[in-house]
């Protein structure tokens, strides 16, 4: 029967519109690309950075090969961030800018769907009104101007569509070839484009069976293109998709057909009447047409079932549901649409109009949820608030630390070259680095940098557990800085730039429950102070107590300081020695001479604890600091 329906395609499928002059067609797919143009345009720098768009931005600063590193640790092939680092660099990260790639995304699709569905369906009306179709698509708009690889994924399956259609239908080496690369090109942007190229593979063996040569051409090589990948990020891949029992699996599945379907309209804000008004005006295409004439609605119908199927399988397995991952397979809902309207305008003009006018009515009021780019955010939260935090804290010569991408991102945005650079502890979601790794990194800004941050994303939960304990205990960091930015634990560390020098200073409370019997810093100093103290805890102290290390001025006035609480090791074992580690960070403007007093007093009240001899702290010498070189 397919080969039945084959033979009669040239002659259904063709349907005489000799009146658009080849001048007036191209009016229409260039008005089609204004139109994408500005509905992608309309208040793009106006939401705040989102998550995943913060993400990207850090990508844009990486090195070129931790580009590729860190894609195969994460969930999405390396070809968009290539190209957006190549991008970042030209234009900057700005909110407009950075989403500025993702419009000329949206923009090419119109072309290349209109040359993807001259090959699919061969009638010039169908064309157009794909391309209008996929120029006000809700689902293209939304991600038209989100900062990922998103907007992208259409331009690889169209691409992959135009050029394999175009293999099939002439039977050339070049087309062929050329269907191949599209399809890799596809797939090296977003896994979830296999589900549209699957279909697409899959409609032509059935359409077009005597073809199948340039099918096997383009299908070896793509997978000859994409296999490298496949084997260098297999540790993710297989981490990622985990196969349960296959029943439990498709029955778990079934509970995201409903939010697939819904998203894929993207019905939001109009509810289940709008996925109605869609499904409707594809079964009135399909009923006014013969059941003969239906073939070429077979690759649409196979790419949406396709991906939803597919979609929802994955997400049950990682119990996370994305609409984003359906922007491959909406440039098909497009063709489909377009194809079911100029059905209904051969049978009437004013039954088109009436379908359009429902259509624009239906997803017109959407926009607010277009716009509003809301799709996946819970909480409420601000992209700069880390910068905010940071700036008045961080000197130049600093340097940052994120447990997450996105984080940094943020950060690089906000920052606008200015402040420190960051680098990375990837400890959280999506992406834990081994312990090892990161430490590497570490201690090799460490060689360069005196002062060190790190911004922990949930605090020291998780991975950032082990992270916090690593650091608290590595012998060339010294606590400086610790403070909370909403939901994000923000650590400052010095690394000592000069040997320390052991204090003649000793010191016994008054009370004698404690003494000091050794105490080191660096005499010198650029922009950070170490300090090394031990004390002996010889009688339990019975309020929770803090030590202050304080740089004073000539004149007496209070440079820099670092409180903390006393060690857990200090008040578990009582009677013995006990290390405490203290970085003090110097102000850009610290006078040359600085004085170093130590103490303890009561966290509750901030009494201070008195010495033997009266005072109420002990000086252990001076500081010295030197300009930056």
């Amino acid at each position: 029967m397919v080969r039945t329906l084959c033979r009669s395609q040239p002659d259904i499928d063709r349907p005489p519109s000799r009146h658009l002059a080849g001048r007036f067609l191209w009016l229409f797919i260039a008005g089609a690309c204004l139109a994408a143009f500005v509905l992608r345009m309309y208040q793009l720098a106006t939401p705040a950075l989102r998550w995943d768009e913060g993400w990207t931005i850090a990508h844009g600063t990486l090195p070129w090969p931790e580009v590729v590193r860190i894609a195969a640790l994460e969930w999405h092939p390396p070809l968009f961030y290539l190209l957006y680092k190549g991008w970042q660099s030209l234009v900057g990260v700005t909110p407009f800018a950075v989403r500025y790639l993702a419009v000329l995304a949206g923009v090419l699709t119109i072309p290349l769907t209109y040359v993807a569905t001259m090959a699919w369906a061969s009638d010039r009306r169908v064309a157009v009104a794909a391309a209008l179709c996929n120029a006000a698509l809700p689902l293209l708009i939304y991600y038209g101007q989100v900062n990922r690889m998103y907007a992208w994924t259409p331009v690889g399956v169209l691409l992959a569509t135009w050029a394999l259609l175009r293999a099939t239908e002439k039977r050339t080496l070049a087309w062929a070839v050329g269907a191949g690369i599209a399809t890799a090109f596809a797939l090296y942007f977003l896994y979830y484009t296999v589900w549209p190229l699957l279909a697409l593979y899959l409609y032509v063996l059935l359409a077009r069976p005597r073809a199948w040569r340039a099918w096997l051409l383009a299908a070896g090589i793509a997978l000859f293109l994409f296999a490298p990948w496949l084997v260098y990020a297999s540790g993710t891949l297989e981490h990622r998709i985990q196969a349960g029992p296959l029943l439990t699996s498709l029955r778990n599945a079934l509970e995201f057909v409903g939010p697939s379907v819904f998203g894929l309209v993207f019905a939001y804000g109009r509810g289940w009447a709008a996925v109605g008004v869609v499904g409707g005006v594809l079964l009135v295409g399909l009923l006014l047409t013969s059941p003969r004439r239906w073939l070429p609605m077979l690759f649409p119908v196979l790419g949406i079932t396709i991906a939803v199927m597919g979609v929802s399988y994955g997400a049950q397995a990682v119990r996370f549901f994305a609409v984003r991952h359906f922007v491959p397979v909406a440039p098909l809902l497009g063709l489909a649409l377009a194809w079911a309207l100029e059905q209904m305008r051969r049978r009437s003009g004013w039954l088109l109009a009436l379908a359009l006018v429902v259509l624009v009515v239906t997803f017109w009021p959407v926009r607010s949820d277009v716009y509003a780019k809301m799709l996946e955010v819970v909480d409420p939260f601000d992209p700069t608030a880390d910068w905010r935090y940071l700036s008045s804290l961080l000197r130049s010569d600093d340097i940052v630390f994120f447990n997450n991408l996105a984080k940094a991102g943020w950060y690089e945005a906000s920052r606008q070259g200015q402040g420190a650079p960051w680098s990375y502890t990837l400890a959280w979601e999506p992406i834990v680095e081994p312990l090892p790794i990161i430490a590497g990194r570490v201690e090799a800004a460490m060689e360069d940098h005196s002062r060190l941050w790190f911004v922990l994303y949930k605090g020291t939960l998780g991975a950032n557990n082990d992270l916090r304990a690593w650091l608290d205990a590595h012998p060339y960091l010294y606590p400086m800085w610790e403070g909370w930015v909403g939901d994000t634990l923000v650590l400052g560390y010095v690394r000592p730039q000069a040997p320390l020098e052991e204090s003649p200073v000793r010191g016994m409370l008054a009370d004698g429950r404690a003494e000091l019997t050794r105490a080191r810093f660096t005499p010198t100093a650029e922009s950070g102070v170490a300090v090394e103290l031990e004390w002996n805890i010889l009688t339990p102290l019975s309020r929770p107590t803090k030590v202050f290390v304080h740089l004073m001025s000539e004149d007496g006035r209070l440079i820099a300081q670092h409180d903390a609480p006393l060690p857990a090791s200090c008040a578990a074992s009582p009677g013995g020695p006990c290390t405490d580690h203290h970085g003090v960070g110097l102000p850009v403007d610290a006078p040359g001479l600085l004085t170093l007093r130590v103490g303890l007093y009561y966290e509750e009240t901030g009494e201070r604890l008195r010495w033997d001899k009266g005072e109420e702290f002990l000086t252990l010498g001076q500081v010295r600091v030197v300009a930056e070189e």
